[in-house]
């Protein structure tokens, strides 16, 4: 960045960012590197956290558990949990575990970036967020017809103040990274292998028609979002990947400091 705007740039509109994409595509990786290189583009991108930080299992929960409680108070919080409850039972998910598991989390994600919002000049990264949780309850899906549409809860929700960033790579590439974890987290690693195969593509699918409904809803909004897609192709490393996401993100800060300068400068 030119040393003249790094000095006088003023607080960002953007106020998270979120990646999205196949499990095992590298939003984890991505968003830690991010977050690094955004701390050093100094006042353009103000404070920079990792959503949840570095919280224990247990202590992730009760911290979730605390910022919750609290919205129960605000009416706009209410509605927007009884349409994502109505959207989540209408899908018809595969267990009713699912559903309560689905619904609570994205409870959490919108009580936390209401909480995130009443703050200034701090940009949150996301590596599992409001688009995630719409994607786990679209590939657990028994019916397609709702009476609530996931985007007109996205836009309920605001995405104004957000980036969305799509990691877009291969299934074969995703795949192979994600049996390479330790863990046992995600559903396609514990998938057999005769429906594998079906379940990546399914994911694959999912991600592409999200991002293209996100990108097409955003076009007749007012004060609309930014959707960024970034290809992960084999060879690149997490470092390349990276450095073309916070391109993307420091675009959407000049950005939203051009539109906000009433000089036009």
């Amino acid at each position: 960045m030119p040393p003249s705007l790094e000095a006088s740039a003023p607080q960002t509109d953007i106020r998270f960012v979120e990646f999205f994409g196949l499990p095992g595509i590298g939003k984890t990786t991505a968003s830690t590197l991010l977050a690094n290189d955004l701390r050093r583009c100094g006042p353009l991108a103000g404070d920079v956290r990792i959503a949840w930080g570095t919280r224990t299992f247990i202590d992730r929960q009760i911290h979730r558990i605390g910022i919750v409680a609290p919205r129960f108070k605000d009416r706009q919080f209410r509605s927007l949990l009884a349409r994502i409850a109505r959207f989540v039972i209408e899908s018809g998910q595969s267990s009713f575990v699912d559903a309560i598991r689905v619904i609570w989390n994205l409870s959490v994600l919108v009580a936390y970036i209401q909480t995130e919002r009443q703050g200034k000049n701090t940009i949150t990264i996301m590596d599992q967020g409001l688009l995630q949780g719409f994607l786990s309850i679209s590939l657990k899906a028994k019916h397609r017809a709702t009476s609530e549409r996931w985007l007109d809860i996205l836009f309920a929700i605001g995405v104004h103040d957000m980036v969305f960033v799509h990691l877009r790579g291969e299934i074969g590439l995703a795949r192979n990274r994600l049996l390479k974890r330790g863990d046992r987290s995600s559903r396609m690693q514990r998938a057999s292998p005769d429906c594998g195969g079906h379940l990546w593509s399914a994911a694959d699918c999912a991600c592409r028609e999200i991002a293209a409904d996100l990108e097409r809803g955003m076009d007749t909004e007012d004060h609309v979002g930014v959707l960024a897609a970034v290809d992960v192709e084999r060879l690149a490393s997490p470092e390349d990947v990276a450095e073309r996401v916070l391109e993307a993100v420091l675009l959407a800060c000049l950005e939203r400091r051009r539109l906000g300068d009433p000089a036009g400068q």
